[in-house]
């Protein structure tokens, strides 16, 4: 994915930009450090001298950083800044030389002004040699333009808007210029998909915590502009407490993001004349997850400052997940080969991560106070300490900083026979579940590293021993002293089709959440989805019983989905929490 692809995704998750004209180059890195991490881009205005060194300071301490570069009106300014590194070029007006620099690039540009909406697409369109239809399907971050001054005592540019969207179907608008907090409900109101773009929010750049709160504050604004009312609607003075997402609910996760590799379903590896490529890894999937259902997520890894670790981080950020805290060092990042299964042939995986950039980090290498602040949570799993003892001994550090802090601290056991032996894994877990307060594994996990067995249950062949899962359960809390053990259970029908369901005991009560019977698209990542949906259901207050389901409910739905992330949103899992599960037809 391309860094404009990227900073769009982006965009259109918080739909807010902060505008700063710096006074100095350090304001630049001081802003996107207080601001990055809830989503918002940073747009550096080039009014002042200090612009282009303040690009340059973000992008050195955090290469990944998509910026964009605004109050351009030359090319000579265009080029510049993209020479730096930005993701996209704003200018206050319809400047076609700069529009043809940036299209020449194949960079953002967002021209603005009060009537040339459609001279500049065409001019984009003439430029990438196409029409207008491709420029909007295969150029979607030239698909856009810059309404300035959004606010001029009249609301005919919002009229001009309604306009321009009739004319160019799906065209994304700025609105910058006048623009405050007060005006701010109106404008997101009229266009719940438009872009707001606030120099008022930096003016608190010398105070960052109270820009941060500030920030806040719009965020809220629009994360309320043009969303569907309940199907019930509550009282004046309630709130849906299942479904509130605050703030201060940063989830943090740890681990390994790798790149996989895939034949296309129903060709083995020896047949593979190609392979589908994406991302995953658990603790990237879980962060990947609780994104979707709109909590601040940070993942915490090493990768390579290359090309595939540049790819990597472009994904999670795409996905809404702050990778602020990656460390860019090392030599190559992890691969897997899958395999996928089908009827009675199982799925394979094939490792090809010794040597990756987190099997290779040393003690001190993450700051782990900074990596945690403000996290409400923290989630790990039995991979990491797997990779090498070096990763082992940096996770262990990241739970004595969360400890220190605090911080709830997960983990799903994960044993990989591949990775390690059974008695490694037990020797380096054990100390480290004296961290944690909830655990997530199924009854392998807890046999092959614990010694803890579900009595005679027997997933392959579809018999399952509830009672004894509770007794599991209850022996894994009260040895490790959690607060709260979960149970994956997966009865394998054949490597097509499952029955999965999950169990819980929180130190009191044994649940047992509602079977599915799945029909399996990809399998990889369903724990992980399930990890996501019951940390979720815990720090949005609900019931032990509540949580489960909707953990059990985010995990079905991972089956029906191609690579290792869950892309499904809260309502959807909140539908099949609730028993809409026939899959008719969405109009």
């Amino acid at each position: 994915m391309n860094r404009s692809l990227a900073v769009l995704k982006k965009l259109k998750q918080s739909r807010l930009i902060a505008l700063l004209a710096p006074r100095r180059p350090e304001e630049c890195l001081t802003a996107y450090e207080a601001l990055n991490d809830l989503g918002i881009v940073l747009e550096i205005a080039f009014r002042t001298d200090a612009a282009l060194g303040g690009i340059q300071a973000v992008l050195k301490r955090h290469p990944g950083a998509l910026l964009l570069a605004g109050t351009v009106l030359t090319p000579e300014q265009a080029d510049a800044a993209i020479r730096a590194g930005v993701a996209g070029v704003v200018s206050p007006d319809y400047l076609p030389a700069v529009v043809e620099t940036c299209c020449q690039k194949d960079i953002l540009c967002a021209p603005g002004g009060t009537a040339d909406a459609g001279k500049q697409l065409v001019q984009k369109a003439e430029l990438y040699r196409c029409d207008l239809e491709t420029l909007r399907i295969k150029y979607p971050y030239q698909w856009l333009y810059k309404i300035f001054p959004a606010i001029t005592g009249t609301n005919n540019l919002l009229k001009s808007s309604t306009a321009w969207k009739a004319v160019y179907k799906d065209l994304l608008l700025f609105y910058t210029g006048g623009v405050t907090y007060e005006n701010l409900e109106p404008i997101s109101t009229h266009d719940p998909k438009g872009i707001i773009c606030g120099s008022v929010l930096t003016k608190l750049i010398d105070t960052p915590d109270k820009m941060r709160e500030e920030a806040k504050r719009w965020l809220a604004v629009l994360s309320g502009a043009g969303t569907e009312a309940p199907a019930t609607a509550p009282r004046p003075g309630e709130q849906d407490k299942n479904n509130r997402i605050e703030a201060d609910q940063r989830v943090v996760t740890f681990g390994e993001i790798m790149l996989r590799l895939s034949p296309p379903p129903g060709r083995r590896l020896q047949q593979a004349g190609s392979f589908d490529a994406g991302f995953g890894g658990a603790e990237a999937n879980v962060a990947v997850s609780l994104a979707q259902f709109g909590h601040p997520s940070r993942f915490v890894t090493a990768l390579p400052e290359n090309d595939l670790g540049q790819a990597a981080i472009q994904e999670l950020r795409g996905l809404g997940v702050d990778t602020s805290c990656i460390v860019r060092q090392g030599n190559r990042i992890g691969l897997y080969y899958l395999e996928h299964g089908l009827s009675q042939r199982p799925s394979r995986v094939i490792y090809d991560r010794a040597g990756s950039s987190i099997a290779a980090i040393q003690s001190g290498d993450i700051d782990w106070e900074a990596a945690l602040k403000n996290a409400a949570w923290f989630h790990w799993t039995g991979i990491t300490p797997a990779l090498s003892s070096s990763a082992a001994e940096s996770l262990r550090e990241g739970l004595l900083t969360a400890k220190k802090m605090k911080i709830p601290i997960s983990t799903d056991i994960n044993y990989r026979g591949k990775l390690w032996p059974r008695e490694k894994a037990r020797e380096v877990m054990t100390p480290l579940m004296d961290f944690v307060d909830i655990a997530i594994g199924n009854e392998a996990d807890m046999g092959d590293v614990f010694g803890i067995h579900a009595g005679a249950s027997d997933p392959d062949s579809g018999r399952l021993d509830i009672k004894a899962y509770q007794g599991a359960a209850g022996e894994m809390v009260e040895k490790y002293k959690l607060k709260m053990m979960a149970v994956t259970l997966r009865e394998s029908l054949s490597a097509s089709d499952n029955r999965w369901s999950a169990a819980l005991f929180d130190g009191s009560a044994f649940y047992h959440s509602k079977t599915y019977s799945i029909h399996i698209t990809d399998r990889v990542g369903a724990g992980d989805a399930f990890s996501a949906g019951l940390i979720h259901g815990i720090l949005a207050g609900r019931s032990s019983a509540d949580a489960l389901e909707f953990a059990a409910a985010a995990a079905a739905l991972k089956h029906t989905i191609a690579g290792d992330f869950n892309r499904v949103s809260l309502q959807e899992v909140e539908a099949l929490a609730g028993g809409k599960s026939s899959g008719r037809v969405q109009r």
